[in-house]
This record gives structure tokens, sequence and C-alpha cells, in this order.
């Protein structure tokens, strides 16, 4: 028997209800049966599935299926939006006639709900695949106005999202709906206080290709989020290394001028100790002298007479001679002055090749340090890693 080519009489009521019957099983998310007179309801059989508000002797409305089949006098089709009974609907309805066939006394009703599957499946799916995912998960369906279902994980919920809230516009889901397609957003703590990425994806109806609602998963960030931070913060301790690093070699190039010029420095004080030589040879020719004209005095002063104007000229020489001496004297003085001069240079040097040497020391610690920070950081990134 075709519903759209059924044709009740009165006579008939009782096989119709108990073929309605059998019918109502055959819908796997239920469905629901209902006679009426001309002003109330008579008969309901429910499979599953009640239309909220009906009921037996109660009214039904002037203006949905039932009154739409006896106005028209045969069976008719109807697609009820959601915003009406809070489930889609598809109804068929059609005229019940006296024993005549000469008049319309009622009008029977077959209601089914048109949900779709994964709205169906979804309390049975989503508290798993949310609490599946390493840091929780937040799951939605929504209709093409407002959140229908929510399921939050024991790691996250979005408590701002509640059944019944309206679609923000521009929102992933009002989006899937508009573009009927699969829309994902990186959405920043600005809006719900964590960052999140989320996902919708259109609820399509199987029989018009209309989107009717959407599906979505919002994931936290947060792990994301402390990998970008330790990230951020590796590359700055990078930049610190290389900072000191640069430090260091200019200290290096430091110490490698001071210990030049150190070296200059030696080479000044070997050059005066030459000429200290010079000088110390200068003055023992002197006294080789010295001793040589003393020589001859004695020999003159064995003279007699004569002996005495010999003595008188070796004198005047040995006091040139001396004269002499004196004046190698201030120069060994003023030698040994540029001696002190250049040691207490060398000792300068030293002392600044000392300082280099703790700033190179203190650079080296910063370095230590830093790696030591890196080390630290690249534990906590791997630790961060394995938990994803």
């Amino acid at each position: 028997m075709e519903v759209n080519n059924l044709h009740v009489h009165m006579k008939e009521l009782e096989f119709v209800k108990a073929y309605f019957n059998i019918v109502l099983t055959a819908f796997e998310d239920g469905a629901s049966f209902f006679i009426t007179t001309l002003d109330k309801v008579t008969y309901i059989e429910n499979h599953k599935f009640e239309i909220p508000g009906l009921q037996v002797d109660g009214g039904f409305s002037k203006s949905g299926p039932s009154a739409q089949a006896i106005q028209a006098r045969k069976v008719v089709s109807a697609r009820i939006p959601r915003n009406v009974y809070g489930v889609r609907l598809f109804t068929y309805s059609g005229p019940i006639w006296n024993e005549n066939d000469t008049e319309i006394i009622g009008a029977w009703a077959l209601t089914i709900p048109r949900q779709h599957k994964i709205v169906n499946a979804f309390e049975s799916f989503a508290p798993v695949v949310a609490d599946l995912l390493p840091e929780g998960g937040f799951m939605w369906i929504t209709d093409k106005e407002k959140f229908l279902k929510r399921q939050p994980s024991q790691k996250f919920d979005m408590l701002e999202l509640q059944v019944g809230n309206p679609l923000r516009a521009g929102s992933t889901p009002d989006e899937a709906i508009k573009q009927k397609k699969l829309v994902t957003e990186d959405i920043d703590e600005s809006v719900y206080g964590y960052p999140v990425i989320a996902a919708s994806y259109p609820l399509m109806d199987e029989e018009t290709g209309e989107a009717v609602g959407a599906f979505g998963i919002s994931l936290p960030r947060k792990l994301a989020d402390d990998l970008k931070h330790i990230a951020s913060s590796l590359d700055e301790g990078l930049t610190g290394v290389a900072t000191a690093i640069e430090q260091i070699t200019a200290a290096t190039n430091n110490v490698s001028d001071n210990q030049q010029q150190l070296h200059g420095e030696i080479g000044k004080s070997k050059e005066l100790l030459d000429k200290i030589n010079d000088v110390m040879n200068f003055i023992k020719e002197i006294a080789d002298e010295t001793k040589m004209l003393g020589l001859n005095a004695a020999i003159e002063a064995a003279r007699v007479g004569e002996a005495g104007l010999g003595f008188g000229v070796v004198a005047e020489e040995i006091r040139k001679l001396s004269a002499d001496s004196k004046n190698t004297v201030v120069q060994i003085k003023e030698l040994t002055k540029e001696i002190n001069k250049s040691m207490n240079e060398t000792a300068e040097a030293s002392e600044s090749t000392l300082a280099v040497v703790e700033e190179t020391a203190a650079a080296t610690q910063e370095v230590n340090a830093s790696i030591e920070e890196m080390t630290a950081l690249a534990q906590k990134l791997s630790h961060t890693a394995a938990d994803l």
C-alpha cells in the first residue's frame, strides 16, 4: 500500500490503524500516527517519537497537514521546520471518507522526524571522541539558528556555548551553513579567554540538499601556545648566546692585541738592555785606558825632573776620562729610567690582559648559563611534544 495513494473510509479505520502500527516500527528514528475528526484528535500511536502537545481529545492545528488534507480532499505531504516542534518533521496526511465516499469526516497523519544521522548518533560517539583527544575537546550540533547539543570533555569545556545559544554571525557553524562546506578557524584568546581551533561541517538534508545545521568541534591550543612561547624563548636564548659569543670573540681579539703589545714592550726592553751592554763595554774600555794611563804615569813618575811634567799630562787625561765616566753614568741612569718605564708599561699591559681574561671568563659563564637555560627549554619542549 502506497501512502500517497491511500484512500481511507471510516469502515477501514481499524485496518489502517493496524497497518500503520506496523509501518511505524520501520522507521529507525521513530514516527507517530494519529487520526482526527474535523475538530479533535481521536487516536495516537507513537514509536520512539511523540509530537509535542498532541493528545487524544485535544485539538490540532487548523493550518497544519491534517487540516490541509481535509481542505485539499487528498493525500498531502509537508515539511515542518524545526522551529515549530523543536525537530524537523515530514508528514503525510490524508482525508477519511464516510461510508458513501461523499463526505470527509476526519483525517489521518503519519509524522516522521527528520533528524540527521549525526544528530541521532551524537550522544553515542561524542563523549568518547571528546575524551580521546590529548587536550580534550568540545563538540556541538546546531540548527540554522542556535546550538542544539553540546558535549564537553573532562579536560576541556566551553561554558560560553550552551544549548539554545544563538549562532554568532561569522562563527564557524554559521559560515559552514552558509558556504555548505567545512570551515576552520584559529580563534585567539581575545574571544573566549584562551586560544582554540574550531572546525564546523554543514549537515545537509539528504533529500533537498539544503544545509540544515552544523556539526563542529573546538580544540584548545594551550600546548600549541606553550610551544610558541617556548620557541620564542629559545630564539631569545640563541640570540643571547650569539651576543655572548661575539663578546668572547671581541675579548679574544683584545687579548691578542695586548699580547702583541706586550711582546713589543719586551722587545724594547731587550733593545735597552743591549744599549746598557754597549755602555758597559764603553766603560770597560775607559777603565782599560785609565789603567794604561796610570801605568804610564807610574813610569813617568820614576823619572826625575821631566817625569813631573809627564805625570801632569797623564793626570789631565785621567781627569778627562773621569769626566767621560761621569757622563756615562748619567747615560746609564737615563737608560735605567727608560727600562723602568718600559717595565711599568709591561705591567699595565699584563693587568689589562688579566682584566680581559676575567671578562672572557664572565662571558663564558653567561654562555654556560644560556646553554643550561636552552637545555631546560629543550627538555620542556620534548615533554610537551610527548603530551601531544
